[in-house]
């Protein structure tokens, strides 16, 4: 009889390792289809990162109503959401019309200043000599039509992109609720299913790699997380400020400058130089001031008014909610919001921040392990929550303050 055949060992059996080759051609193929997706799909990152990040401000929400009441987390989930859409729905009834109205004619202001103005502004200075005291300035010398016509090239392709925007919101109402329902609906299934653990709705098993990839996570949620809930807060009180001094002073078109206003916060340096701007164009070229004041009296009142809030917020509400939580520098910022707005739209500018901060982080880990070392040993994380205004925290200390039972004294 032929001898039997060695007892095979159980790894034996498994399926067979892929060789170098393969591995390579599988990576880049799925690389490549990837890239192609993302190319094909292009109108759809938009709406899904929106939902994602819905999904995670929501997340702590849902979970302490969870908590302090009988719900549960499906149903926490479908009350919040229930919530947040009626909230937005009474949100565009009130100030929907109203805003689109006033976009519009912050767009015809803007276009006639540069069509118009601007070039006639330039015009009447080329012609006159200035004296200020022993100083004599003659702009008669200087060749005001090229420095017109080169801004003139450099800004209609934005003016131009901004008017087919505000048409286009303007028009087609319908297509833009149709979006938020789609976010609204996405989002509201990955929160749903993902449980109450927030790193579940992102799960990625590296072999190997696992204690990296759970420190990579917790980093990069303290950095959106203090974006997130961190800045979008202080925009949103930027936002809340000008609207309420703009009203007061009478400045037409406060609700759309108030949105500005929060936009501004994104884009250091240049956003409030162009937000100061925009107001005073808008209040100059109204038909008559408020308050019986000169347009250039109301607004200077309205500017100065803006530019008090500003440095409340910069200097005592920032360093309250955020700290140092991103730790990148405003020029870096600013560079990159710039970046961002010329390949991404609305979404590269707002969320500049938190992506140079996510870009550092990578970069720095690439570096340590390039050069062998431990990627987190001179790592300075970042607070794992903005300081300050942290609403839920706040609830949930209150909370037990008044469960704690009062120290009498007989």
């Amino acid at each position: 009889m032929p001898p039997s055949a060695p007892p095979q060992d159980a790894s034996s059996t498994t399926s067979p390792p892929w060789s170098p080759p393969i591995k390579v051609v599988v990576g880049v193929s799925v690389l490549v289809a990837f890239a192609a997706l993302v190319v094909a799909f292009s109108d759809f990152i938009g709406p899904l990162v929106l939902a994602l990040m819905l999904a995670y401000l929501m997340h702590p929400v849902a979970a302490a109503l969870e908590r302090f009441t009988p719900l549960s987390w499906r149903a926490s989930v479908t009350l919040v959401y229930f919530l947040l859409a009626a909230l937005v729905l009474a949100l565009l009834t009130a100030t929907g019309f109203a805003l689109v109205q006033q976009a519009e004619g912050l767009y015809v202001v803007v276009q006639n200043f540069l069509l118009t103005d601007l070039p006639r502004w330039l015009n009447y200075l080329s012609t006159h000599t200035y004296t200020f005291g022993p100083w004599v300035v003659d702009l008669r010398r200087y060749d005001f039509t090229a420095l017109n016509d080169q801004l003139l090239t450099s800004v209609q392709p934005l003016i131009g992109q901004l008017g087919a925007l505000i048409s286009q919101l303007a028009a087609s109402t319908l297509q833009v609720l149709g979006w938020m329902a789609f976010i609204w609906l996405i989002s509201y299934f990955l929160l749903a299913e993902s449980g109450r653990v927030s790193s579940d709705v992102v799960t990625i098993r590296i072999p190997g790699y696992q204690e990296d990839l759970r420190r990579m996570g917790r980093e990069l949620g303290r950095i959106w997380n203090a974006f997130l809930r961190g800045q979008l807060t202080i925009a949103f009180i930027a936002m809340v400020w000008a609207w309420l001094w703009l009203t007061v002073v009478g400045a037409p078109m406060a609700l759309v400058l108030a949105f500005l206003a929060a936009a501004a916060r994104f884009v250091p340096y240049i956003g409030p130089v162009v937000l100061y701007t925009i107001t005073a164009l808008v209040i100059l070229f109204q038909p008559t001031g408020a308050w019986g004041l000169a347009a250039w009296q109301q607004a200077l009142l309205a500017i100065g008014g803006m530019f008090v809030g500003d440095n409340i917020i910069d200097n005592f509400v920032t360093p309250r909610i955020l700290g140092n939580a991103l730790g990148v520098h405003p020029a870096a910022v600013l560079l990159t919001a710039l970046i961002g707005a010329k390949l991404f739209g609305v979404l590269g500018l707002l969320f500049a921040a938190p992506t140079l901060a996510s870009l550092r982080l990578f970069g720095h880990y690439i570096m340590r392990k390039m050069f062998d070392q431990d990627p987190w040993a001179d790592w300075r994380a970042v607070p794992s929550r903005p300081l300050g205004l942290n609403l839920v925290h706040w609830v949930r200390r209150a909370y037990h303050r008044l469960r704690r039972p009062s120290q009498s004294t007989n």
